[in-house]
């Protein structure tokens, strides 16, 4: 796809991100991609979607199950040319399709992307993508598209690149986490999943139930990761962490947003040591972006910008919500600038 993206004119960037910038005219050809299986589509069913595609019979739209199934609908769309994909599924069909695009390239040009919230904790859309019900959404994006119906922004966005021994290949998404972030989504899927609870509502009982945990002190959502962090910048001898995540979103789940401080490199690291000192008072700031007095280094407080990392660890760590494990023995976590993608907001 040869976009030509006009000069930057906003100013609400936040630090170490470009501003959105205008989408232009453009003959777009689309094909839509769904999962099924992700939370969202499996309580609401794909009626909408399809409801919608009925004005539109040229537009390809795939079914997918599995990462197999994210690759040959991507093959099918390369060779028609198509440079609009629209995902609607989860965090972990879009890390899947992001995987499918950077890691072997199939198209001329990365296609622009247009996410729905067809999932369960949809973190990478609140940041990204189309708001709104997947059929009304999928309606916007159409009219845009085909009748420059709307305003369209574009974010340009830094996609993490995450290679390990453990993995054949690497893995690039927008979210990297360890620790009780690996341990909550096992909770999630094994005790909160089956419930039927999903977006905020789950987000609020995982929250409260990693407090509960943390005030036992003996419980695995709050098992400690031993890790040894290395980026362009420093390195830190190991230790044991509550938390650690990297990430290149400026929101994540309930709009959190890690506290930032202006620097090099697009990639967001945030780490909590296992005995952070005055944690209650130094979450508010945690959580909305804030450094404060509470949240230093010598209390056991972590956040930087980096351009590369290095985890040495033994356990499991997450990637857009999907589980992997890592080994030292085997070498260490590389998380590094993957590339740039361009998500559409409508």
């Amino acid at each position: 796809m040869n976009v030509s993206l006009p000069t930057p004119v906003s100013t609400s960037a936040l630090p170490g991100r470009p501003p959105d910038v205008p989408a232009g005219r453009h003959s777009w050809r689309v094909g839509v991609i769904s999962n099924p299986l992700s939370g969202g589509n499996r309580r609401r069913g794909l009626g909408a979607i399809r409801r919608c595609l009925q004005r539109y019979p040229d537009v390809p739209h795939r079914e997918v199950r599995n990462v197999p199934d994210v690759q040959a609908a991507l093959d099918d769309f390369a060779t028609r040319d198509l440079n609009l994909v629209v995902v609607n599924s989860g965090d972990g069909t879009v890390q899947a399709v992001l995987t499918a695009l950077m890691a072997e390239p199939r198209f001329a040009a990365l296609p622009l992307l247009a996410l729905l919230n067809g999932g369960t904790t949809n973190m990478t859309h609140q940041d990204l993508g189309v708001e709104g019900p997947v059929g009304a959404a999928l309606k916007r994006v159409m009219n845009w598209a085909y009748h420059g119906d709307g305003e369209a922004l574009i974010r340009r966005q830094t996609i993490l690149k995450v290679q390990t021994a453990e993995c054949a290949r690497p893995l690039y998404g927008l979210f990297f986490g360890a620790a009780c972030i690996f341990n909550g989504i096992r909770f999630f899927h094994s005790r909160i999943h089956r419930t039927g609870l999903s977006g905020d509502a789950a987000h609020v009982l995982i929250i409260a139930r990693f407090l509960w945990a943390l005030a036992r002190r003996d419980d695995a959502l709050v098992a400690p990761l031993r890790a040894r962090i290395q980026t362009d910048r420093f390195a830190i001898a190991p230790r044991s962490y509550l938390l650690l995540l990297v990430t290149s979103l400026d929101r994540l789940i309930m709009g959190l947003r890690p506290f930032q401080r202006p620097g090099e490199g697009p990639l967001r690291l945030t780490a909590v040591g296992d005995r952070p000192r005055h944690l209650l008072r130094a979450l508010p700031f945690l959580v909305r972006g804030r450094p404060d007095s509470f949240t230093q280094p010598e209390r056991g407080y972590l956040n930087c910008s980096a351009r590369h990392i290095r985890l040495d660890m033994d356990g499991g760590f997450a990637v857009d919500g999907e589980l992997f494990k890592a080994g030292s023995r085997r070498g260490a976590v590389l998380i590094a600038d993957g590339g740039q993608a361009d998500f559409l907001r409508l």
